[in-house]
């Protein structure tokens, strides 16, 4: 073999003892890399929360507002001029306390043509009435005096009716609530001078759809109602049943059921008044649950599990609420994962930032 053949052979050998080399460096290279890499895993920051214990209430919320069991617009029953209106918002009245006065002049009037009248129409028939006793006049001027009498009579209390209407009294124990009227105007029958109110006799309506009406209709007697004012802050009333509506009104599809207030359970409600009315359709005690924000599609949560890593698990809902949802027995010892769990992987370490504050309702 020549020197030159030898020279090529030694050049093949080294290149193929180099690559090899290389490939080893290679390999090694990738080896710690990828030990790196696990080493250097991402791990996802997240937020837990424990489940809690308690009782869980399926509710339905309906606004609406106070009404009184008994409200009267009083009004005259004869026109004229307004001389008098002795009461204003808030005062309370009693039955049959006078509240304002019509000017009763023109009546007096036609009251006292009327009395005259009917006196001497009595003195007619009275006499016309021994006469045909004793047949000194025909039947038909007996009837035609009777007739008379009749008419003056009627003409006469219908005046004193008048008079009487131009005082006007309270027609129950009674709140003013608005007044309407002014002194000095002029008023007609009807026209409303103030409206009363009983204070001590609230009650609430509510318009509940009517995909709840056979609920109801079983129920309404015995489900706990519940009465939430802004305007009194935080006090709850629970409300005594009335009426069920025994129709679906077809205009907004919905019923009425009417529920009293119970005397003294909240003095400042007011009529008219806004207020949030809370039925509990059901409710479950000591259960565990958890918000439904911890959960993902599918029924999924998500728990930090050993050595902090994620796991998942599905479940199925068997109670809940607009904001909160049962979860079984024998996962109350876990820690849920509230935030960060909807790009998680199995297995994937998480960093706990921080543990939500407990729940409540």
């Amino acid at each position: 073999m020549s020197s030159e053949k030898k020279n090529k052979h030694s050049l093949a050998k080294f290149a193929i003892f180099a690559a090899l080399v290389f490939l080893f460096a290679v390999i090694v290279f990738l080896v710690i890399r990828k030990e790196n890499l696990i080493d250097d895993e991402f791990t996802a920051p997240v937020i837990t929360i424990k489940p809690a214990l308690g009782s869980l209430e399926k509710t339905l919320r309906i606004t609406s507002h106070v009404e009184t069991g008994r409200l009267i617009t009083v009004v005259p029953r004869t026109g004229g001029t307004l001389i008098m209106l002795g009461v204003r918002a808030g005062d309370n009245v009693t039955e049959g306390q006078l509240l304002a006065i019509v000017d009763s002049a023109p009546h007096e009037l036609t009251f006292t043509q009327a009395q005259s009248a009917y006196l001497t129409a009595s003195s007619t028939f009275e006499m016309i009435s021994e006469l045909y006793q004793s047949q000194g006049v025909s039947r038909q001027n007996y009837e035609e005096a009777r007739m008379a009498f009749d008419v003056a009579r009627a003409q006469y209390e219908l005046a004193q009716l008048n008079m009487d209407y131009t005082r006007i009294r309270s027609p129950m124990n009674a709140t003013v609530l608005m007044r309407h009227g002014t002194e000095g105007g002029l008023v007609a029958a009807g026209t409303p001078l103030v409206t009363l109110g009983d204070l001590g006799d609230l009650r609430i309506k509510a318009a509940i759809p009517e995909i709840h009406y056979r609920f109801f209709a079983d129920n309404w007697r015995t489900m706990p109602v519940r009465l939430h004012a802004p305007a009194l802050g935080e006090t709850s009333i629970s409300l005594r049943p009335l009426s069920l509506a025994p129709y679906v009104s077809p205009e907004n599809r919905s019923f009425i059921v009417e529920y009293e207030i119970p005397r003294g359970a909240a003095s400042g409600l007011r009529p008219g008044m806004f207020v949030n009315v809370i039925f509990t359709l059901d409710k479950r005690d000591d259960i565990y649950y958890l918000p439904f924000k911890a959960l993902t599609s599918g029924n999924r949560l998500w728990y930090a599990g050993e050595g902090g890593k994620a796991q998942p698990v599905d479940i199925a809902l068997e109670f809940s609420n607009n904001d909160y949802f049962q979860i079984p027995a024998e996962l109350h010892d876990r820690i849920f994962i509230l935030e960060g769990q909807h790009f998680l992987n199995a297995g994937q370490r998480v960093n706990i930032l921080s543990e939500a504050q407990a729940l409540s309702q």
